[in-house]
């Protein structure tokens, strides 16, 4: 018999629970420790833990769980076998989800053991037992969510609100939550927007305005208040200009708004009820904001349905390697009314020594999409990904070295010859003249030194610590999968949002494609799942790894006197 090689999963559903010393987590991990200690007392060679997967404040009623998708990746490619659990509910509060689960189980040759339930999967009543005891753990979840949802929906009707920042006209009251008191200075400033609106008539006129009129948005996340400013987005201000808040009103169950209600419970219908706060805005001026938007929406819809829909997968991805610029989705007619896609320069400069030919837009969006179907079925893809992380921090990190060295020599250097002029000049006596040439010689110093203190307190060598690699690769494999899972029933705008959560940037050389995906560290301080695109783009991301695609070719649209495009294949350049 050989010996299992066990992954032990232990979960909290709190983060509270996460927080306690010596509370569950370290009691499963005790209990889990001391189990198989008791297994291979009985059977010699049993089975080993080959890792302990903890996953913190994290409910059971979804697959969306960071050690959750590690472990099954794990056994994916065959490092673990055995899924051992203090419970059968710290790995599934859902039955869909688990029988799924030991579907997945089942294709890998791997299985999963419960200590407190113990029953013989493989026999009809003790399947039928584990499925009973799921089921009753996802009634338990689900009843206390509706309880819950129960709660907040009778403080709604009241005119309460459930948590949140306070928009901008308002503050929170400390004393008595599910309040909000007017400020009156921001409230001047939310006036002064719906009139702005009114008077230039659409949200791109508005935004130039309030920018230029130095008018911001309210900053209330942690992110937002370390910048020193946080621009307004056509989103941002329209979801203020459709804030019921500000004539006294509160929306109840907006997310389903747009349902059918007689699929919904009496709970989750959407209504407008009074608020427990005064107006802000004149009603007349609200709806005169509405009948505004509305009217912009229809132009809007009516111009996209009149319009040819083409959505370029891979725009804002694609550089071309031989000149470093940016290849956008373009597109041209035939003389027949054929269209053809393509990816080539934006805008092409003047004297360009080296111009490639265009891509075809078709064959490049199956390369990407094929090698990250590659990717998830090559077992030792990721495995080998985490080598290459490791010897990227590495260098990176003696580069930083090496570059600290220099700053502080350099800083040393500045600050001896501070000393020098004070001293110097404090010996000598010096005409106006030269106390001017003294003095401007000391504030190029201090720029100079300030300059350098800057960048070596940006300075941050990489942790050596081998986790943090593993968390990256694993981080950079869920979310390849979570982006081929959704992509068969999604939208072509949807597919490109996908890849843009995945991919950083698509280096296209002669014959290659270099696929350079995002990744994070295991702090979460930089933690990266925001779209990366828009003037909001996310920042402080991490270069991570270049997956090389053999094989790119390039395709040539030549454009004939009279609009006429000829496509032909040159084959690789």
């Amino acid at each position: 018999m050989k010996s299992l090689k066990i992954g032990a999963y232990i979960r909290v559903s709190t983060e509270d629970q996460a927080a306690v010393y010596e509370g569950s987590l370290e009691s499963q991990k005790h209990r889990i420790k001391e189990f198989v200690d008791y297994k291979n007392r009985q059977t010699p060679g049993w089975g080993e833990i080959i890792e302990v997967y903890v996953e913190e404040g994290v409910s059971a009623g979804t697959v969306n769980r960071p050690m959750y998708q590690k472990i099954m990746s794990d056994v994916r490619k065959g490092k673990v076998n055995l899924i051992l659990v203090s419970d059968l509910t710290r790995l599934s509060r859902n039955l869909l989800d688990f029988c799924n689960l030991i579907h997945e189980l089942e294709k890998y040759h791997a299985s999963y053991l419960s200590m407190k339930e113990q029953f013989d999967t493989s026999t009809p009543i003790g399947r039928m037992m584990v499925y009973i005891i799921i089921a009753l753990g996802q009634f338990e979840r689900e009843q206390t969510s509706e309880r819950v949802s129960i709660n907040v929906h009778s403080r709604a009707l009241r005119g309460l609100v459930n948590g949140g920042p306070a928009p901008l006209g308002f503050d929170k009251v400390t004393e008595k939550p599910g309040l909000l008191n007017i400020n009156e200075s921001e409230a001047a400033i939310v006036r002064q927007i719906f009139n702005i609106f009114l008077e230039e008539g659409t949200r791109a006129k508005t935004l130039k305005r309030l920018h230029s009129e130095r008018i911001f948005p309210k900053r209330t996340s942690k992110k937002q208040k370390q910048k020193d400013r946080h621009d307004w987005t056509v989103q941002s201000l329209g979801t203020l200009l459709q804030n019921v808040a500000y004539i006294g009103y509160r929306e109840v169950n907006k997310v389903y708004q747009h349902k059918d209600p007689s699929h919904l419970k009496p709970w989750q219908k959407y209504q407008i009820v009074k608020a427990m706060w005064s107006s802000i805005v004149s009603e007349n001026i609200f709806y005169d904001a509405q009948k505004l938007l509305d009217e912009s929406a229809l132009q809007e819809r009516t111009r996209l349905s009149k319009s040819v829909q083409r959505v370029f997968l891979l725009t804002g991805l694609l550089t071309c390697a031989e000149t470093g610029l940016r290849l956008v989705g373009q597109a041209g007619h035939s003389r027949s009314g054929t269209v053809y896609r393509y990816y080539h320069y934006v805008n092409k400069p003047k004297g360009l020594q080296v111009v490639r030919p265009r891509l075809s837009a078709d064959e490049l969006e199956n390369k990407v999409f094929t090698e990250l179907k590659k990717a998830l079925k090559n077992e030792r893809y990721f495995s080998n990904l985490e080598g290459i992380l490791k010897r990227q921090a590495e260098e990176n990190g003696r580069n930083e070295i090496s570059e600290t060295n220099r700053i502080q020599s350099e800083l040393k250097t500045i600050g001896e010859r501070i000393n020098s002029l004070w001293i110097n000049q404090a010996k000598m006596q010096l005409n106006d003249q030269a106390l001017k040439l003294v003095s401007d010689e000391l504030n190029r110093l201090a720029e100079e030194k300030q300059s350098l203190e800057l960048r070596l307190s940006q300075l941050d060598p990489k942790s050596s610590d081998p986790q943090i690699y593993k968390d990256q690769a694993l981080f950079i494999e869920n979310q390849v999968r979570w982006c081929l899972q959704g992509w068969p029933k999604a939208s072509a705008q949807v597919r490109k949002r996908l890849l843009r959560r995945t991919i950083k940037e698509i280096l296209v050389t002669k014959t290659e494609i270099h696929i350079t995906f995002w990744t994070t560290f295991d702090d979460h301080k930089n933690r990266i799942c925001e779209v990366a695109s828009g003037e909001n783009g996310p920042q402080d991301k991490v270069l991570a790894f270049c997956r090389r695609s053999r094989g790119v070719q390039d395709r040539n649209f030549e454009f004939g006197g009279s609009g006429n495009m000829k496509f032909g294949s040159e084959g690789r350049t």
